[in-house]
């Protein structure tokens, strides 16, 4: 067995971990647990997905969804540390669903009908998006930021090479389809170095983000801990599994 597939085969066992954790947690129902529990939900799910395209050969593709996790954990622990950090991401999706509207109004093939819905949605969102500008506008926070203000700076050198996937930027191409062929691949298999380093990337946002939620949401006594303790490790036998590269000692 391969490195990436017996890092595979892990990532596969700690899906079922932490399905096992989510089926026994109780969410509170206010703010910030609420939210933190969506999110929590949310990187659970895009870890699934990360899997799901790891098990097709498609894993560059699941790097999207594992950067997406990475800045769901930095949320995650906002929202745990600041108070106004719901009202920051409230923000985020006013100012989002403002430049979709502004956008969409520049748009010469609009009929009258659909400008003038489009129109009182944008009048509805400023409404919203006004007042959190001027609480905001001053005071941009940045995924890096996140990263080092909830202690998460391990991911700061992974979030920019999974970025690298997001984008399709040229080395991420060459990577998936080029290499050293004259011709092009379709579904071309991962290095197995990198194909670890985006599942690892993958485990330890799920790890972390869970490792919080179990002072956030409710579990009968013992439980959490104890799937917790598998999730550790899984976690550590993947990480125990790459081999060191030691220099070669002289002669």
């Amino acid at each position: 067995m391969s490195l990436a597939q017996h890092a595979l085969a892990l990532s596969v066992r700690q899906v079922d971990a932490v399905t096992a954790l989510i089926a026994e947690m109780r969410p509170p129902l206010d703010p910030p647990g609420r939210p933190q529990c969506a999110l929590f939900l949310t990187i659970a799910e895009q870890f699934d997905a990360t899997v799901c395209l790891a098990r097709a050969n498609l894993l560059t593709h699941g790097a999207v969804h594992v950067r997406a996790m990475i800045e769901a954990t930095a949320d995650l622990f906002m929202l745990g540390l600041r108070d106004n950090h719901v009202r920051r991401m409230q923000y985020e999706e006013a100012n989002g669903a403002k430049r979709f509207y502004e956008r969409m109004l520049e748009s010469h093939q609009l009929t009258a009908a659909n400008r003038k819905m489009i129109g009182a949605n944008l009048v509805e969102c400023l409404a919203r998006y006004s007042p959190l500008h001027e609480e905001f506008k001053k005071d941009k926070l940045y995924e890096v930021e996140k990263f080092t203000a909830t202690g998460l700076p391990e991911f700061i050198g992974l979030y920019s090479m999974l970025c690298s996937f997001v984008h399709n930027d040229l080395t991420a191409l060459s990577l998936r389809h080029q290499r050293d062929t004259p011709g092009m691949i379709f579904r071309a298999p991962l290095d197995d170095g990198i194909a670890f380093l985006i599942l690892q990337a993958a485990q330890h946002a799920m790890v972390r983000s869970a490792e919080s939620i179990g002072e956030i949401a409710w579990f009968p006594p013992g439980h959490f801990e104890q799937h917790i303790d598998t999730m550790h490790r899984l976690y550590q036998e993947l990480v125990d599994s790459r081999p060191l590269q030691r220099a070669e000692t002289p002669a």
